[in-house]
């Protein structure tokens, strides 16, 4: 079966917002089951909650994700998965959600992920008023060990040579970072 798993990115300390992100509580959600009920309303059934990692930046933690699914792992639910097995999946791409954007909406996600069915080759990037945002769609066979020329992932998907579609949403989750407890006033 070829579909799209997500990878939330949670492996960050949260030293600027005094709390590992994934654990934050707003009107008693976490941001992680916040993100992980959008995910699901949305069809995605596939997350791999990448935390605990002891990695410098979210790429290496989406590097260490995407290594551990490609040995068989299976998430079982959210922050939690499986023992290796043989699996009989093959996904198509990764939308790769950092923890820090709390408040996207289920229909962006539908959007994306649709948008990355039609064009399993490219980087979907949703975007808002002309900005794009996250979370991203990336196609699972995006060398992510290429040179990266010191920008992260934005440095992978410039210089890939990978198709970017933006796809215009009306969400300004997209854009809502959430570093410090001011930024959820």
């Amino acid at each position: 079966m070829k579909e799209v798993i997500a990878i939330i990115l949670a492996s960050g300390k949260g030293t600027r917002f005094g709390k590992p992100k994934a654990e934050v509580d707003y009107k008693g959600v976490s941001f992680l089951d916040r993100i992980t009920a959008t995910l699901k309303e949305a069809g995605v059934q596939k997350i791999y909650v990448a935390q605990d990692y002891e990695t410098p930046d979210m790429l290496a933690t989406l590097k260490h994700a995407v290594a551990e699914l490609s040995k068989g792992w299976i998430p079982a639910s959210a922050g939690k998965t499986s023992s290796p097995e043989q699996s009989n999946y093959s996904y198509t791409g990764y939308l790769i959600f950092p923890v820090d954007f709390p408040f996207v909406q289920t229909e962006t996600i539908k959007t994306i992920v649709e948008a990355h069915y039609k064009h399993p080759k490219a980087i979907i990037r949703p975007c808002y008023y002309g900005f794009c945002g996250h979370p991203i769609v990336i196609p699972s066979d995006l060398d992510l060990q290429a040179n990266d020329h010191g920008k992260g992932l934005k440095g992978l998907i410039s210089f890939c040579g990978k198709p970017v579609i933006d796809i215009q949403v009306h969400d300004e989750g997209i854009h809502k970072n959430i570093n410090f407890q001011k930024d959820l006033l």
